[in-house]
């Protein structure tokens, strides 16, 4: 029974050693990914213009702000939706992009992949998996 014991420890220090290397390599491929501009990427993608994607940027920055304030303050998906909308007219009808966006946060930089956890927890997210609420 001892060596069972001491054969099970030895197993979950082992999975817990191989748990800490695998949330290092995943954040080092985060930074890396961040690098590479995600979001701007995927609106180039949908054929933004540099306008529009400094206007996301500006509306990012302030969701992502205001995100960590207040509970009154705290924006909604319907108000993301509706400045994607202002800013993206011609993406109005596309409810795959605002989804893709929101995804696509996951791997950009710090504040906003903070932003993507926050929509993940409070809005509603069609075709993604939803964060347990806490």
């Amino acid at each position: 029974m001892v060596d069972t014991d001491r054969d099970l420890a030895a197993r979950v220090a082992d999975l817990e050693a191989r748990v800490l290397e695998l949330e290092a390599v995943q954040e080092l491929l985060l930074r890396l990914l961040s690098t590479t501009r995600p979001v701007s990427v995927l609106l180039e993608r949908y054929g933004a213009t540099e306008t529009q994607e400094q206007a996301l940027y500006k509306v990012l920055d302030d969701l992502a702000a205001r995100a960590r304030g207040p509970e009154r303050d705290r924006p909604t998906f319907a108000f993301f939706k509706m400045r994607l909308d202002d800013i993206f007219p011609a993406m109005r009808d596309d409810a795959e992009f605002p989804q893709l966006l929101i995804d696509t946060l996951k791997v950009e930089r710090p504040a906003y992949r903070e932003l993507h956890g926050y929509m993940a927890r409070n809005w509603p997210m069609p075709g993604a998996a939803r964060a347990p609420q806490s």
